[in-house]
């Protein structure tokens, strides 16, 4: 697409746009966004830089239109994708910054923002060691015209030990494809997956045995079956499915 530029730039993150199979969303080490239509030949439907440093994740949330951006800068932005432009056909040399819907900042970077599957929740993994827990973010609207926007605060937080070390890939706490609940990894022993409840804030169960020998930092439910099952994947490269 066009969009290299130099040794220093890198694709982060990659999702499938839930509204459309062929489109995409990609974040980039640089703070840039975009969201690709597969469509018609890889067009670039916008291309906006959302932050300074680079963006771990996206999240559109079930609305269609109000997405969540989380990265290195340790801020949670929400914005509105019907106002975000492709800022490579402007003719201003200057990069300019996109101001958020609303935003939070943690003080520390944040691994992952993710909206829950009603759209009534987004989950956060921060490397301040906790889980946080928004209620009804996309609700919250600055003022974009008068460069302001809400200051928001997570609902409610869960002290959960993100630190994986530099060996190990970081946590991402992962929604349940239809339910209110979402799995993340954990560094204690016996090496296991937590699950927690984001209307509750609290653990409702956890996954461990014999097969799970490390930590599983990246984990996600499985969206094909009825049975609850959780697949977990280490810095081996070893695939765990647990039921």
């Amino acid at each position: 697409f066009g969009l290299d530029t130099g040794y220093r730039f890198w694709t982060q993150y990659c999702c499938l746009d839930r509204r459309f199979p062929s489109c995409m969303f990609l974040s980039t080490s640089s703070g840039t966004a975009m969201h690709v239509d597969l469509r018609t030949k890889g067009r670039i439907t916008f291309h906006e830089h959302l932050s300074e440093k680079k963006i771990n994740t996206l999240s559109l949330h079930p609305n269609g239109h109000s997405l969540v951006s989380a990265g290195l800068d340790g801020t949670i932005k929400l914005w509105d994708i019907r106002k975000l432009r492709d800022d490579r056909k402007s003719s201003n040399a200057t990069v300019v910054m996109k101001s958020p819907l609303a935003s939070y900042n943690c003080g520390r970077s944040v691994n992952s923002a993710f909206f829950s599957p009603s759209g009534r929740y987004v989950v956060s993994t921060t490397m301040n060691n906790k889980l946080d827990i928004f209620q009804d973010m996309h609700l919250h609207e600055g003022t974009r015209e008068k460069k302001s926007q809400s200051n928001i605060k997570p609902t409610k937080s869960i002290t959960h030990d993100n630190r994986t070390g530099r060996w190990l890939s970081t946590f991402m706490a992962q929604f349940h494809p239809s339910m209110d609940i979402f799995c993340v990894g954990s560094m204690k022993h016996p090496r296991q997956v937590e699950i927690f409840s984001a209307e509750q804030a609290s653990l409702i169960g956890t996954i461990s045995g014999p097969s799970l020998s490390a930590v599983a930092s990246r984990c996600c439910f499985h969206s094909s079956t009825d049975r609850l099952a959780v697949i977990g994947g280490n810095s081996s490269g070893r695939v765990t499915v647990m039921r």
